[in-house]
């Protein structure tokens, strides 16, 4: 009688530890998620996107974002009557976006705050690209300064010592040590014959490349991992097939440059992409997958808009599945990843809407650059 006595009482402390111990967890996501609410409830609306569409000026643009969490960063951007000043405009949408991922990342839960910041690790991506390209088009360092956007990851001083690089051999001597090494002094291989595009698309592999290994190696939340950033990878895929099929480039030349492996879709089916007679072809080769409908649905508008009509369906349905996550898994990371990506999409309608509007294109063409964040029904 003893025995079952005591059997008991350690079930029931064991019991009372694992709720404890998984109470402690959830607070941590209890705080974090509540923020991310509370930001995600400002972003700014589609009818609020469509009114910006619709200004007449630039500057009437401007004026309607003072009252928004952009108002630090845009209140240093020239306001002329007429144009914009569109690296200007572009760094200070960066800053804005890069000051809420730092923020971001303070608060997180600790357990996760590595992989958050691999995937908020693209800005050193797009601000090494920056300076190869300027290096590339011999733009002088205070210019390329310009360029950078702080890192909410990276030392201001670091990054402004590669700025400071006034040739690819140079860089690569501040690069030592860094996981940008090997990759760089591999693609300098091929840039006399290929250009610039043989750097980026290196580049651009190896991050994603490393980020997806590291998501395929976690156990803790991985199936929301694999769901939000495997969707990523498989969507990456299919844009550069198709974008590097449009321009003429051989199949052995796509494919060197693929993330693998995909995520839903196999190797095989890209491998049938790239060897696919053109555009409409390729995607008719994954018309089983989720993409396939997705991007055959929007064929009509990828033929007369272009390309960007098929990235632009292929967000829309990432943002869906990063919401429905973010909804139906509370305690997870899927919140945090959600808002990355919704906050990104902000800043990039942002961006699209001002240099269109600077180039005196009409609204009704600029609504249509807008990817929309869709509606999640239960």
């Amino acid at each position: 009688m003893i025995d079952v006595l005591v059997a008991i009482f350690l079930i029931i402390g064991a019991l009372f530890a694992f709720v404890i111990y998984n109470a402690r967890r959830s607070m941590a996501y209890v705080y974090c998620n509540a923020t991310l609410s509370a930001w995600e409830a400002r972003l700014l609306s589609e009818a609020r996107l469509m009114e910006l569409a619709d200004a007449p000026r630039v500057t009437n643009i401007f004026a309607a974002l003072d009252d928004t969490d952009y108002r630090p960063q845009l209140a240093e951007v020239p306001r002329a009557e007429e144009g914009a000043d569109m690296p200007v405009v572009e760094r200070s949408l960066r800053e804005n976006l890069n000051a809420r991922y730092r923020e971001l990342l303070g608060m997180v839960p600790e357990e996760r705050k590595e992989t958050v910041a691999r995937v908020i690790g693209r800005v050193d991506l797009w601000n090494l690209k920056a300076i190869i390209t300027a290096i590339h088009n011999k733009v002088p360092k205070e210019k390329k300064l310009e360029e950078l956007i702080p890192s909410p990851t990276l030392p201001r001083e670091r990054l402004e010592m590669f700025a400071s690089a006034e040739s690819f051999e140079e860089l690569l001597e501040f690069l030592k040590g860094s996981e940008y090494f090997e990759v760089l002094s591999e693609a300098l291989k091929e840039y006399e014959t290929r250009g610039l595009i043989a750097i980026i698309l290196a580049l651009d592999k190896h991050y994603y490349t490393s980020l997806w290994r590291d998501v395929l190696s976690k156990r803790a939340q991985r199936s929301v991992l694999r769901a939000i950033l495997g969707y990523e990878i498989d969507a990456l895929n299919i844009r550069l097939i198709l974008r590097l099929k449009r321009e003429g480039a051989p199949p052995e030349e796509i494919g060197r440059y693929l993330i693998l492996p995909p995520h839903e879709l196999t190797e095989a089916m890209l491998r049938a992409m790239i060897t696919a007679e053109d555009v409409p072809s390729a995607i008719n080769m994954i018309h089983r997958t989720i993409y396939g409908q997705i991007l055959l649905e929007t064929l009509p508008r990828i033929e007369a808009q272009g390309l960007s009509a098929a990235e632009r369906a292929l967000d829309e349905m990432h943002l869906k599945i990063c919401r429905w996550l973010a909804l139906t898994q509370l305690f997870s990371i899927a919140p945090v990843l959600s808002y990355i990506y919704l906050k990104e999409n902000e800043m990039k309608n942002l961006r699209t809407i001002i240099r269109l509007k600077a180039d005196k294109v009409e609204p009704q063409k600029i609504k249509e650059t807008i990817a929309k964040v869709p509606k999640i029904g239960f």
